[in-house]
C-alpha cells in the first residue's frame, strides 16, 4: 500500500479514494472524496490511510490494524464503523452510476 503524495493531491495505489487542496492560504485546505468537510493536511493523510487500512482483508482478525484503524478515525474526528459506512456508500454510488 502506497499513498502518493504532493504539494496538492493524494492517491492510492489499492483504493480509487483521493485528497485534494482546495485553498493555498487557508487552514484546513484539504478535502477528502468520501468526507464532506475541510481538513488539515495530517487529516487528509489520516483519511488516505484509514481508506487503505479499511480495504484490508485481515482488519476484522488483527488487532494491530483495529487500533490503527480506530485511530486513524481518531484523528479525523469519527468513527471505524462511521468511515466505513461512508467508504461502503462511495463504492456503492460509484458501481451504480
Amino acid at each position: 500500500m502506497t499513498i502518493y503524495e504532493n504539494s496538492r493531491s493524494m492517491t492510492s495505489s489499492t483504493t480509487p479514494e483521493w485528497a485534494w487542496r482546495v485553498a493555498r492560504h487557508e487552514e484546513p485546505a484539504w478535502r477528502l472524496s468520501w468526507l464532506p468537510h475541510r481538513l488539515s493536511r495530517e487529516q487528509a493523510r489520516a483519511g488516505m490511510e484509514l481508506d487503505e487500512l479499511l480495504s484490508r482483508r485481515d482488519l476484522a482478525t488483527d488487532p494491530t490494524t483495529q487500533e490503527q484503524a480506530e485511530a486513524l478515525a481518531d484523528i479525523l474526528g469519527t468513527t471505524v464503523q462511521q468511515a466505513t459506512l461512508l467508504l461502503h456508500q462511495r463504492m456503492h454510488d460509484r458501481r451504480h452510476s
